[in-house]
């Protein structure tokens, strides 16, 4: 302690007055010797005097140097991540380990149908806020176990608001998604029981253009629920989510299904539900040198629950470039029709990512589809938007902003087209 003062007071006298008071040290040597001194003497106490000074100066260069260490250190700190927060969940079994994840998926959108114009506070129904509860068990190196509990609450679901609504849309509760158990072999499968996808659900949806949260082939999502208006006398006619479908299976039903090991990219999948229903898909994905592919069929049978059987399916490329390009098409025969043809739909996205910020990518879309023949024989429905989602993936977050017009014709009747704008963000945990 003492020997840091005495350096920090022969750092602040510097280096002049430093000689001078090593010429002082020697004078008073002379003095109090009251006799000559040898030269060798001499020689040999400014030697130790010197070598004194040589002491204090090293430690004048190590204190500077430390103090030089201690800043860059605390510079580099700073830069550091916020350490991650401890985790505190716990399952009720300790054979059981228990994931906690969600979101929260909030946007404000206006519509235009030709005759009104309103804005909305919406949740956005492309990808609902929701909780999720995982479990996931192994009884040994093949088998292992788990289940999945993930219910949404819309407030004012972007699918179901109206234009001349006054309040929110409902329901405004908690619905079902996935409530669902499996059993998992590395070497047989995996097997399905519950409230959970069917094996054709999300093959119409494979989408590698990173802004699937904003905009995707089931475009009903966003303002599926408004209505379509006769331009003559603004009386209603079909809804947009009447008009267009992506005819993507069957959704999540009470099923059992059944998924295949994954083998050179492929997986097979089939799954039966209550009415005599049942479905099959083949999905694959893989990665080559210069794109990532992803691909999904299906064919639904659902001829004595709900009127129809359908085939459908989707493929999506993302190039290294961060060019990419989806595609999505299906049929449905409808059983209750006796005449006139049967809907099909297709859809066509390009996008391109990149990532002019250092907190996230960027993700930019335009796409294209069409519905025919679904709402009524002769109906033609179309549909194009433009899109922008920008990450930010410190916090886990997108941001979003979009246009939609939607456009129908219908023999006969002079019809106002759609638009719908929304801006908004997702937020995960």
């Amino acid at each position: 302690m003492h020997t840091s003062r005495n350096v920090s007071l022969m750092k602040r006298i510097g280096a002049p007055v430093r000689s001078l008071l090593l010429g002082t040290i020697i004078l008073a040597i002379f003095s109090l010797a009251g006799a000559p001194v040898f030269a060798d003497e001499l020689g040999e106490l400014k030697a130790q005097v010197e070598a004194l000074m040589k002491r204090i100066e090293d430690l004048e260069a190590k204190q500077t140097q430390t103090a030089k260490v201690a800043k860059e250190a605390q510079k580099a700190a700073e830069r550091l991540p916020l350490a991650a927060p401890q985790r505190v969940v716990t399952s009720g079994n300790d054979n059981i380990q228990l994931e906690v994840s969600g979101q929260v998926n909030r946007a404000a959108l206006f519509v235009d149908d030709g005759d009104r114009s309103r804005f909305f506070h919406v949740d956005n129904d492309n990808s609902s806020t929701r909780v999720r509860f995982v479990g996931k068990g192994r009884l040994n190196e093949d088998l292992s176990a788990g289940t999945l509990i993930e219910v949404q609450f819309e407030s004012n679901s972007s699918a179901a608001i109206d234009i001349d609504q006054d309040g929110e849309a409902g329901p405004n509760n908690f619905t079902e998604r996935h409530l669902t158990a499996y059993l998992d072999s590395k070497t047989l499968g995996r097997l399905w029981v519950g409230q959970g996808d069917t094996a054709s659900n999300g093959t119409s949806e494979v989408d590698l253009s990173g802004t699937a949260v904003i905009a995707y082939s089931g475009i009903e999502d966003l303002a599926g629920g408004i209505s379509f208006k006769n331009a003559a006398t603004q009386a209603k006619l079909v809804t947009i989510g009447g008009a267009y479908n992506q005819f993507d299976g069957f959704s999540r039903r009470d099923r059992i299904r059944y998924d295949t090991p994954t083998l050179g990219g492929f997986k097979l999948s089939s799954s039966f539900i209550q009415g005599d229903a049942w479905d099959v898909a083949l999905r694959y994905s893989a990665d080559y040198q210069a794109m990532k592919v992803a691909a999904a069929i299906a064919y639904a049978d659902g001829a004595q629950r709900f009127d129809f059987t359908q085939a459908n399916g989707s493929l999506s490329v993302l190039h290294d470039s961060g060019l990419n390009l989806t595609f999505a098409a299906g049929e449905r025969d409808l059983d209750t029709r006796l005449a006139g043809d049967d809907p099909f739909t297709y859809y066509v996205k390009a996008g391109y990512q990149f990532q002019p910020f250092d907190f996230g990518k960027s993700a930019v879309a335009i796409d294209y589809g069409i519905t025919d023949d679904l709402a009524a024989d002769g109906d033609e429905f179309a549909t194009w938007g433009a899109f922008w989602v920008q990450k930010i993936d410190k916090i886990a977050t997108e941001l979003y902003f979009g246009y939609r017009n939607h456009d129908l014709d219908r023999p006969g009747v002079s019809v106002e087209d759609i638009d719908v704008v929304v801006v908004g963000a997702r937020v995960k945990f």
